[in-house]
């Protein structure tokens, strides 16, 4: 048998695998330190002013939480959307000095406009300016909801960025 007659799968190389481990160590990384900055972040969060004796206050529960503690789920959730939406913006910078596709400039543009707008609504900045925490919790009875999908979103577009 020649070598030109040699069965075509000798001394080729496979093709890379699809979905190497990279893009989800990374993603993991990236939410471990996310949800630690959220932790710490969360401690700056205000204690609830106490009721003075002899008046009615209107108890402070929203569903399960307390507003303290809804405060400070919002912003560890928060936190973890800005650094990804960072990072995202970081992988696109990366690709488009790479490419110097037009398509690239206008994904860093967009998520750079979403970076500004989570920075913008941040809980704690939002607390400090206006000294109160209504306007951030009521303002979506589904806030954790929204939050998580959010984040699991750009999770996924994450992931798929770096794949």
């Amino acid at each position: 048998m020649s070598a030109s007659t040699a069965a075509p799968t000798q001394g080729t190389a496979a093709p890379p695998e699809k979905g190497s481990r990279v893009g989800k160590i990374w993603v993991s990384v990236i939410l471990a330190f996310a949800l630690l900055l959220g932790l710490v972040l969360a401690e700056m969060v205000p204690s609830p002013p106490v009721c003075p004796e002899g008046y009615f206050c209107y108890p402070v529960y929203l569903y399960w939480l307390s507003i303290q503690r809804a405060l400070m789920l919002h912003v560890i959730l928060s936190t973890m959307e800005i650094v990804l939406l960072l990072s995202l913006v970081a992988v696109y910078i990366r690709v488009y000095s790479e490419t110097r596709a037009n398509f690239s400039l206008g994904l860093v543009i967009v998520l750079c406009a979403l970076t500004v707008h989570s920075l913008l609504s941040y809980p704690l900045l939002v607390s400090s300016v206006f000294n109160d925490v209504e306007p951030i919790l009521f303002g979506s009875v589904f806030f954790p909801y929204t939050d998580v999908l959010t984040i699991v979103a750009y999770s996924v577009f994450l992931y798929l960025s770096l794949e």
